[in-house]
């Protein structure tokens, strides 16, 4: 029988203007290391992400990282050269992660791998996934490296061009038991568990040498089709995990690792969730743990009936980040009708009167999206202030295989096809005369200025009709001002 492989795993750094660990863990290696061990494989994973690593934060070669709150932070950084695509944007440019002699040094304390595999994230990152590949190249130049990940499925021509990966796995999860067989000469003996139809596994978080906060999945899939959205192309099958499996995971967590954060990473936290979420959080509410729970992904508005709204504060969310996009209701139902205005105010009543805090509430709203104008966002960002919920700004970034991603090629004046750095939402791809960087900049500010504003209680907080919920808190939360 074939002897099993040992399969390095690695988390490449980030290159950007702009990059801030809001619960960002490399949620797919984790569970391909699930998928490994299960198989028999020898696993071992290096994150260049790490923001406690040791040797880097004694390094004077970087700006050191920083502890937010509720496991957040700042990566470690280093100036870098910007790619002439961005030479006119006045920002300075950055490679976010470890050191590099601490990559090199923790892959040459680990076993010589039979195979090195890389992630990626957002296609306009791949500068940081090229010089991590090539770095690792030169550490293990006979070992073969293959590429995976967002970037990797999404760009994959670009991707089996210029990174210089040996391939670029960018088709079916259940095609990769025989790629690794044909690779290493071993077969992973769980070949089933590999079905896109089953089932998650629970991620390899011992994996992690740091894990300041936990992500949680309870499935993956989206039942949703949204233009800009490119969830239904990376994850085409919905599957959901069971309620045993999600309290098991979470009180592992919390009763190994000491871990009182978690955030979730569902695209559809609460679509389909009464089988196996709600079950699961009512028995967490129940055991008093004081532990706190995140939705950076946001949540699905529809969804968020009175009952679900005490159930999220009874289990201790702390975070609860809400998909609204726009108040325009044209836009709305352009968007796929997801969310209507006077539903979004029903649900900051329901959150209300649970006993969320303002502070806790924020809502996600697009902007740089064509066709979309400046005042549009600005009275979209107003009213969500004036509605009681904290208004995040999120740039529009284009994805290919989108359904708007034909019409951002066409309208915009860059070739979106041929460079993936022109997706960067700092760039704004769709940027017009009447929707320009500093436009969106403006934006932004208006954006930061509305959070940071205490809101004036409304009569509608005043009638004592609607009294706050008996789990109200009194601690004021922690400021959370970053870029989502």
């Amino acid at each position: 029988m074939p002897k099993a492989p040992f399969i390095l795993l690695v988390n490449p750094w980030i290159t950007d203007f702009a990059a801030h660990d809001l619960w960002a863990k490399p949620m797919g290696l984790l569970l391909l290391g699930s998928l490994l061990r299960g198989g028999g494989c020898g696993v071992a994973l290096i994150d260049c992400l790490d923001r406690h690593d040791p040797w880097t934060m004694a390094s004077p070669d970087l700006l050191p990282g920083r502890d937010g709150a509720f496991g957040t932070g700042k990566y470690p950084r280093a100036v870098i050269h910007k790619p002439p695509a961005y030479a006119q944007v006045p920002r300075r440019y950055h490679r976010y992660g470890i050191h590099p002699e601490s990559l090199t040094r923790q892959a040459l304390e680990l076993p010589k791998p039979d195979l090195v595999w890389v992630t990626s994230h957002m296609t306009y990152w791949y500068p940081g996934v090229f010089e991590t590949i090539r770095h690792l190249k030169r550490v293990f130049p006979d070992v073969p490296l293959w590429l995976g990940g967002t970037y990797a499925i999404l760009c994959r021509r670009h991707a089996e061009t210029l990174s210089g990966a040996d391939f670029v796995a960018s088709g079916s999860l259940d095609e990769l038991p025989c790629r690794i067989e044909a690779a290493t000469g071993y077969r992973p003996a769980n070949g089933a568990s590999w079905s896109p139809l089953r089932p998650p596994l629970a991620p390899a978080l011992d994996l992690l040498r740091h894990l300041p906060y936990a992500p949680l999945l309870t499935g993956l899939g989206c039942p949703y089709r949204c233009p800009y959205c490119a969830s239904s192309i990376l994850q085409p099958f919905s599957v959901k995990r069971s309620a045993p499996a999600l309290v098991e995971e979470i009180l592992r967590c919390h009763g190994e690792h000491g871990v009182q954060d978690f955030a979730f990473y569902d695209d559809a936290l609460l679509v389909n969730a009464d089988q196996a979420l709600k079950p699961a959080l009512e028995r967490i509410a129940r055991l008093e743990l004081g532990l706190r729970f995140h939705t950076p992904n946001a949540l699905h508005i529809r969804a968020l009936s009175r009952q679900w709204c005490d159930l999220l504060c009874a289990a201790g969310f702390r975070t609860i980040r809400l998909g609204l996009e726009t108040m325009r209701r044209d836009r709305q139902n352009e968007w796929g009708g997801k969310v209507e205005t006077e539903m979004f105010s029903r649900v900051m009543r329901n959150l209300r009167e649970a006993g969320l805090a303002p502070e806790d509430t924020g809502a996600y709203l697009m902007a740089g999206l064509p066709g979309q104008t400046v005042e549009e966002v600005r009275e979209s960002i107003d009213l969500v202030r004036e509605a009681g919920a904290r208004p995040f700004i999120c740039e529009y970034s284009p994805v290919p295989g989108t359904g708007l991603w034909n019409e951002a090629c066409r309208l915009s004046p860059f070739e979106l096809a041929a460079e993936p750095l022109t997706h960067n939402n700092t760039f704004l791809a769709c940027r017009r005369e009447d929707f320009t960087l500093d436009d969106l900049e403006l934006l932004k500010a208006h954006a930061l200025a509305a959070r940071r504003q205490p809101r004036q209680a409304s009569k509608q907080d005043a009638d004592p009709a609607c009294p706050p919920g008996p789990s109200a808190r009194s601690v004021k939360p922690q400021d959370r001002d970053s870029k989502p």
